[in-house]
């Protein structure tokens, strides 16, 4: 079984991250990685060597954008249940979108729905399912890790940007105490040294990547008990855990 998660640019101008945890009897591991995806087919060809098995791919993207301008429902649900810890998102639709180059969530779900993934979490828990589904990172943190508001580390100065990283990333090395667990390789323990603002950038997109594909195991691990559908397949559905104890 793999859990994908992908933190989609959505100007293909920009770089993507992938990262694969695959599952261990007892856990995730951690099984391949990338920080530099670029053009959709080059995020494709990441993706081939697990999508004929089982797996959940957890996409950081809007993928069911049907109105044209406006916002979705399930963007304005998240708004008004998450807005006061600051992760409330985005008011999504098809104008705003293609400002950006095009709908680029859209069109990789309709790549792989072409594969035989469908958009439906599981029914139950650890299905052998093979699943695509939109989540969103911000209100995931806010929900596993009981937080008050989220880890703020968008948009910062250089200093500000390595010490919020640092936290973020601190945080997902707890995620080894949960339940599933994940185990993370050694060269993830540590944070950058130094480097340039666009490693820091790769390691970022890397961590959300990461993120992506730990809420899509968690799913499948827990099944319905574990999440939370926000919106419908008509108008867009985001999943969200549910936090499980124990």
């Amino acid at each position: 079984m793999w859990a994908i998660g992908l933190d989609l640019a959505w100007s293909p101008r920009n770089p993507s991250a992938g990262v694969v945890l695959g599952w261990a009897e007892d856990h995730w591991k951690v099984v391949a990685w990338e920080a530099q995806l670029g053009a959709d087919a080059e995020i494709l060809a990441f993706l081939e060597p697990y999508l004929d098995a089982p797996c959940v791919i957890g996409i950081d993207a809007p993928l069911i954008v049907p109105n044209e301008t406006g916002s979705r429902p399930c963007d304005r649900i998240l708004a008004s249940r998450f807005g006061r810890h600051h992760a409330g998102g985005y008011l999504v639709n098809r104008c705003w979108l293609r400002s950006f180059g095009g709908l680029r969530g859209e069109a990789l779900r309709q790549a792989l729905c072409a594969r035989g993934l469908i958009l439906e979490p599981p029914e139950a828990p650890r299905l052998p399912v093979r699943a695509v589904l939109e989540v969103f990172p911000h209100p995931a943190a806010v929900v596993l890790f009981g937080l008050r508001r989220i880890l703020r580390y968008k948009r910062l100065g250089r200093d500000q940007w390595a010490q919020a990283l640092r936290r973020w990333h601190q945080r997902l090395l707890t995620l080894e105490a949960f339940r599933p667990p994940v185990r993370w390789p050694e060269p993830w323990r540590e944070p950058p040294r130094g480097g340039t603002r666009r490693m820091w950038k790769a390691w970022e997109d890397q961590l959300d990547a990461a993120f992506c594909a730990y809420i899509a195991g968690y799913v499948w691990f827990h099944g319905p008990a574990g999440y939370e559908r926000i919106g419908d397949l008509e108008t867009g559905l985001v999943i969200v855990p549910r936090r499980i104890d124990g």
